[in-house]
């Protein structure tokens, strides 16, 4: 099994992390693989066998699993929680073995690995989601059998032109780009690889300067490269739910407000009319990746509160 043993760039970011929020060395997540379809998807758990909830960790197209175990994991589970974090096909310390890499086995290697877990062992699955992570659970949640309740960092509908041109790198440009992806993977070419920094506003991933440099240089988060299919269909996903439709569970964003990527008004946008209860909360002085610890105690209150909230 691939760990996260082998990574230095997670524990060079914990140092830059509040005291409060590190990872110690007695209390890293326990390492285990989930066979998906063959593929070794990696887990960071952190169990409790008394806890009546299960939050299920979701990273971004910027980030992986150990990075979201850091800035909420392992505080969720010292409350009482038991808290697992995935890496999904692509990131962190997973082991791919299928050719194809898309967005829709993305959503659904989630809501296959919530459904295992709740039927495995019984507890209330609550799900969050950082980044690109916030709609994964979004649409992962139309096929889980059983949700109580969303945590999301943003919620981007990317086939919204306003939010694809915002989020993406050259968003000018989108007219003509997105036709050509989708043209080059009809001609042979969809698992052609693209760095994720190099078509998306990786440089707003985080706002402490030294972490970005960290960020962009580790090939299992903000340096992982993308196949194009992937990222053809991460921007033309049709939600398999219409926020109007959608009522399995409350929703809450906890947008924090010096997100240089994806600020608030594009998650107003993706969600508008939305059935369920939503609810949004902003982080103070937080950033996409937030490593501020006004911000992260903040998520962590309000993301305790919600999950106190829920039935």
């Amino acid at each position: 099994m691939k760990s996260y043993n082998s990574n230095t760039a997670w524990k060079q970011l914990n140092e830059l992390l509040p005291t409060d929020f590190q990872i110690q060395e007695n209390n890293q997540p326990l390492e285990e693989t989930w066979d998906w379809k063959g593929n070794k998807i990696h887990l960071d758990r952190y169990p409790n066998p008394n806890s009546e909830y299960r939050i299920f960790l979701h990273h971004g197209v910027g980030t992986n699993g150990r990075q979201m175990s850091m800035i909420l994991g392992h505080k969720l589970a010292a409350l009482g929680y038991d808290v697992v974090a995935m890496d999904n096909l692509g990131y962190g310390m997973t082991e791919v073995n299928q050719k194809d890499i898309t967005y829709d086995n993305w959503v659904h290697c989630f809501a296959d690995f919530v459904n295992t877990e709740t039927k495995r062992d019984y507890k209330k699955p609550v799900l969050y989601g950082l980044s690109a992570g916030g709609m994964i659970c979004y649409n992962a949640a139309c096929f889980i059998n059983e949700v109580h309740g969303i945590i999301g960092m943003c919620f981007l509908k990317n086939d919204d032109k306003t939010v694809s041109k915002e989020t993406a790198k050259f968003g000018w440009s989108n007219w003509f780009v997105f036709p050509m992806m989708n043209f080059f993977s009809k001609i042979g070419f969809a698992r052609l690889k693209l760095p994720m920094k190099a078509v998306s506003k990786m440089n707003a991933l985080v706002n402490n300067k030294k972490a970005l440099a960290i960020f962009l240089k580790d090939n299992t988060s903000a340096g992982a490269s993308v196949q194009l299919q992937f990222l053809y269909e991460y921007v033309n996903y049709k939600l398999p739910i219409p926020v109007s439709q959608f009522d399995k569970c409350p929703i809450i964003l906890t947008q924090p407000k010096k997100d240089r990527w994806t600020p608030l008004h594009l998650s107003k946008i993706s969600m508008k009319g939305i059935k369920a209860p939503f609810t949004v909360k902003l982080l103070n002085g937080g950033g996409h990746y937030p490593m501020e610890e006004t911000a992260l105690k903040q998520l962590l209150q309000y993301a305790v509160e919600f999950i106190k909230s829920l039935k």
